[in-house]
């Protein structure tokens, strides 16, 4: 039996089957490559599922400062502060709309606390909750209340008064508003619903009306933020500023860490008491989340993206494949559309097969999202390994 077998198996001997079975036991990264417990190397367009996304995979930069952080101080608990959390918060909020951040472990725990926040602002039996089809927030009861009904089903109930708007469409939204409305959470772009791009009005439009009706507008960036896109964050492609902000995936590195961010008008509304996360913000993962917001700042990885995305884009449009139906996207975030009867997740496992990793999303849609380091050679052969793979299915 092959050591990545002898793996698998034991996965499904001792761990909960939530992700069904898997389908390669990783061993150890470096960059944009991974190889398996069998030693066979892969070229990673998926970056460990977003996580990975700024400096790939064991970056030297992100891995000397966690071991010197794991040396110095690992935690401390919620009632002290230490310099790898606020120096992380620092490069958040002077990177965006300023305001002040909650730190947690996840996505989901991001999109709790900006939930308990809208909730807390709004007051007076206001407690409704705007999302969108097409969406995903996570998987934790809150979240998962704002996510679409496929994810929820033998969960019920829910928390009540979420409703779902159709994105992209300002008169979907408007007419689900009433008295009792409290916020809008938002993607930028659309990640699991196949990395779908609003009309650049969409968001302003979205902005205007929260502020007409007095509602909070939250942005979930967990897989646009930061520097993915083009942008340090997605909103920025738009022209608005949001009055929450979820961040998670990348920001730590690869350490696991989230950001809720309220802007200077709602960053005191979590007062003492009212949220908490034991380990939230721990040294050791925000040692990791300031070091990839440096190697962002110092590999200039923002205009990097725009640009490799760009090239990226345009190279699998300009191939011409018969059975994609449209590539789409910003910066090295992006989603490629396939015909009806065409199945993305075949193609996701034959990719594997072949020694490319890549992600897809609803039926039909493969996504991309290379970490923003990778160097062109890579990027050059992982996209012809991609062509000839959508060219053969």
């Amino acid at each position: 039996m092959s050591a990545a077998r002898e793996l698998i198996d034991a996965t499904d001997t001792y761990i909960i089957p939530s992700y069904g079975q898997r389908v390669l036991a990783a061993e150890r990264g470096e960059g944009a490559r991974l190889w398996d417990a069998d030693g066979k190397e892969y070229i990673d367009f998926f970056a460990g599922f977003g996580g990975a996304g700024i400096g790939g995979h064991c970056h030297p930069k992100i891995a000397d400062a966690v071991q010197c952080q794991a040396r110095t101080l690992w935690c401390h608990g919620n009632f002290f502060t230490s310099r790898p959390q606020v120096d992380l918060a620092r490069r958040i909020v002077e990177n965006g709309f300023g305001g002040k951040v909650f730190f947690g472990h996840s996505g989901a725990d991001a999109v709790e606390a900006a939930l308990k926040l809208v909730r807390r602002v709004a007051g007076d039996g206001r407690y409704k909750i705007i999302s969108f089809h097409g969406c995903f927030h996570g998987r934790s009861m809150g979240a998962l209340s704002l996510t679409p009904e496929k994810y929820q089903a033998g969960f019920e109930p829910m928390l009540p008064g979420n409703v779902k708007a159709d994105y992209g469409d300002l008169d979907s939204v408007a007419a689900l508003i009433d008295d009792e409305t409290a916020g809008v959470f938002v993607e930028p772009i659309q990640g699991e619903g196949g990395v779908n791009v609003p009309d650049a009005s969409f968001l302003k439009g979205l902005r205007t009306l929260c502020d007409e009706r007095g509602l909070v507008l939250v942005c979930d960036e967990v897989w646009t933020g930061p520097a993915r896109t083009g942008r340090w964050y997605a909103h920025q492609h738009f022209g608005i500023e949001p009055d929450v902000m979820t961040l998670a995936k990348a920001l730590g590195g690869g350490a696991p860490i989230s950001a809720c961010v309220a802007s200077p008008k709602y960053a005191d509304v979590l007062s003492p008491g009212t949220h908490a996360s034991t380990m939230g913000g721990n040294p050791l993962c925000a040692a990791g989340g300031v070091a990839a917001m440096d190697l962002i700042a110092e590999e200039g990885l923002v205009d990097r993206a725009a640009e490799k995305g760009a090239w990226l884009c345009r190279t699998l449009r300009e191939a011409q494949i018969g059975c994609v139906r449209e590539v789409r996207g910003h910066g090295m975030l992006i989603g490629i559309e396939l015909d009806a009867g065409v199945e993305a997740r075949p193609l996701f496992l034959e990719a594997m097969q072949r020694g490319l990793l890549i992600g897809y999303a609803q039926t039909n849609v493969l996504r991309l999202a290379p970490p923003l380091i990778t160097p062109d050679d890579l990027l050059d052969r992982g996209v012809g390994m991609l062509v000839d793979l959508l060219r053969s299915a």
